[in-house]
């Protein structure tokens, strides 16, 4: 007899890689919030009554929470991205019974920032999140920690990719809105993580007895340049360390939270960002 599987944000792009790796391991329930698929259950997961109905009665062997609204969607249903992730959450587990089920969290390494101050960010580091969506992955991470369950496996993923989805590659090697190539004059390297990277990790958490952090990369980091050529095209721009320190002075004069995110955002374009799990 399979094992029973509970997927949350079975629709999205890693979501429909788990499920399709592991649909012939286990009995799984994929849930999505806009299921066109006859094989996903279709279940808003910003609704505590019908949350509470659907989970009431159900348990599962693993329970894997991968839905969640991401980086550059303000609001769902009216609701800021920060609060829908963490009422997700919430939903599920506060009427879902996870107390012999193995839980696996798909968080970010969006719960670090440039504010930890190092170009490669250890998971023992203490998170500093200062975009929405970071806030409200770690905000999801505490909820969970404060469940009794089997095990817990909190997975930081690293920009996570495959060869038909580069975006969050796209938005280390061009510039914002121009969308023009270019490179710094000083070298940049990348913690990213390829899809199928995810796919093992989860596979090998499943096998776990304990619970476990832990941060999902590719083993090797990517230069800017390696980055580039995914694109088959090479640098039209050459950004130089005086230009980019200016616009930084200009950001520390702010201290308002939208100039944080915006902080965050040419600090991951400008310099390294790189993480370990030592």
């Amino acid at each position: 007899m399979k094992a029973k599987l509970l997927l949350t944000g079975a629709s999205g792009f890693i979501g429909k890689r788990i499920f399709e790796e592991l649909k012939d391991d286990f009995e799984i329930t994929a849930i999505s919030s806009s299921a066109k698929s006859k094989i996903f259950t279709k279940l808003n997961l910003l609704d505590a009554n019908a949350c509470h109905t659907f989970f009431k009665n159900n348990k599962f062997d693993v329970v894997i929470h991968a839905a969640a609204i991401a980086h550059g969607k303000n609001n769902v249903n009216s609701i800021p991205l920060d609060q829908a992730n963490v009422l997700m959450t919430n939903n599920i587990f506060n009427n879902l019974n996870v107390e012999e089920s193995i839980v696996i969290y798909l968080s970010s390494v969006a719960v670090y920032s440039y504010k930890n101050k190092k170009e490669c960010i250890s998971i023992y580091d203490n998170p500093i999140p200062v975009t929405k969506y970071g806030k409200s992955k770690l905000k999801c991470e505490e909820i969970l920690q404060k469940i009794s369950t089997g095990s817990l496996h909190i997975l930081r993923l690293a920009p996570v990719y495959s060869e038909n989805n580069m975006k969050d590659l796209g938005k280390r090697v061009f510039l914002p809105v121009l969308k023009v190539p270019f490179v710094t004059k000083h070298q940049r390297v990348y913690s990213l993580c390829h899809v199928s990277e995810v796919i093992y990790k989860v596979r090998d958490v499943i096998k776990m007895d304990k619970s476990s952090l832990s941060i999902v990369k590719d083993k090797n980091d990517h230069d800017q340049r390696k980055l580039l050529s995914l694109f088959k095209t090479e640098e039209k721009l050459i950004v130089h360390t005086k230009f980019i320190n200016t616009l930084f002075s200009l950001l520390k004069a702010f201290s308002f939270n939208k100039f944080d995110s915006m902080r965050e955002m040419f600090h991951k374009l400008f310099f390294s960002v790189t993480y370990s799990n030592n």
